[in-house]
């Protein structure tokens, strides 16, 4: 469950803010699995949910649009909370600060996955973020790697070593800079592209290119990184490019990321080239920031059609 704070004004440390809170179905891997639901792809999404008011609104609100998330483990012991994400925007919809509580994750066992192997061996695309605890992140990667697409989206700086061992087990990662960094263990300056001098882009790049050979080395197909407002960087063997990103006043930045690997999901089940989905991608993430809620409820595939182009 998402708990999302808006403040009125610019964020005072060590103060109260005046502002609005909102409480809305969030996490990672359910926030693309919906936005692929959405997009008219047959998801089957696996998560923990509890017995409590965030389980009942993650049920309700899947049941709503239809949703499957009927291969979920549902537990009903006292005082396991489902999974909780509280985040802090700043008054123009920046995220400046969260926290998340996943302890029931660890509830999820490599025997309830393997009950599940069915549903999950008839995927095209098997997808994991490191919510999930280490054991299971691994039992994937081994059990799972052989006829299907397995994508990682490693969440945070903090989580992303979670999957450091297992790495080139995955066909494609998504994700941030500063996940990369600590994957790869290339630092990767920031900095804000428009204001950059070209010496200090081209090192970015450089950087981004290096960290992004390392995972190719161990076997990854495809690395996208996104940069939030400064673009994305993709690159495979052979092949690097960089794309720059149409700004937009966000509400909230929270699923923006989450859209984008729906995005990714998206392309490569249609098959199109690499360009085509980073267009397709970015644009499903305008489109989410200027929501309030993690997954926009309008998201579907016109709108994103027609969002790419009025671009043009």
């Amino acid at each position: 469950m998402d708990i999302n704070g808006f403040s009125c004004d610019p964020l005072i440390m060590f103060d109260s803010n005046p502002g609005k809170v909102e409480y809305c179905p969030g996490g990672v891997g359910r926030n693309i699995a919906e936005n692929l639901h959405r997009l008219g792809v047959d998801v089957r999404f696996i998560g923990v949910i509890g017995d409590d008011p965030g389980g009942e609104l993650i049920r309700t609100s899947s049941d709503a649009i239809g949703l499957n998330i009927k291969h979920s483990l549902f537990l009903k012991s006292e005082g396991l909370v489902t999974s909780v994400y509280i985040a802090m925007m700043d008054a123009n919809g920046e995220m400046k600060l969260a926290l998340s509580d996943m302890n029931i994750m660890e509830h999820l066992t490599i025997e309830y996955l393997e009950s599940k192997a069915g549903i999950i061996e008839e995927s095209a695309i098997v997808l994991v973020d490191t919510n999930l605890p280490v054991q299971i992140i691994n039992y994937v990667a081994e059990r799972f790697n052989a006829g299907r697409l397995l994508f990682l989206d490693p969440v945070s700086a903090s989580k992303a070593p979670k999957a450091a061992s297992r790495i080139g087990s995955f066909d494609t990662l998504k994700l941030g800079s500063m996940e990369a960094s600590i994957l790869s263990g290339i630092e990767i300056p920031e900095f804000a592209l428009p204001d950059s001098n070209k010496s200090a882009e081209s090192k970015m790049q450089e950087k981004l290119g290096e960290a992004a050979n390392f995972f190719i080395s161990k076997g990854v197909r495809r690395v996208f990184v996104t940069l939030g407002k400064n673009g994305v960087y993709f690159a495979s063997t052979g092949k690097s490019f960089f794309s720059p990103v149409q700004y937009v006043s966000p509400l909230n930045t929270t699923g923006g990321g989450d859209a984008f690997m729906a995005g990714i999901v998206y392309g490569t089940l249609q098959g199109w080239d690499e360009e085509t989905i980073v267009s397709f991608s970015l644009a499903m993430g305008r489109i989410t920031v200027q929501s309030k809620t993690a997954v926009s409820p309008g998201m579907c595939l016109e709108m994103v059609q027609n969002t790419i182009r009025n671009d043009k």
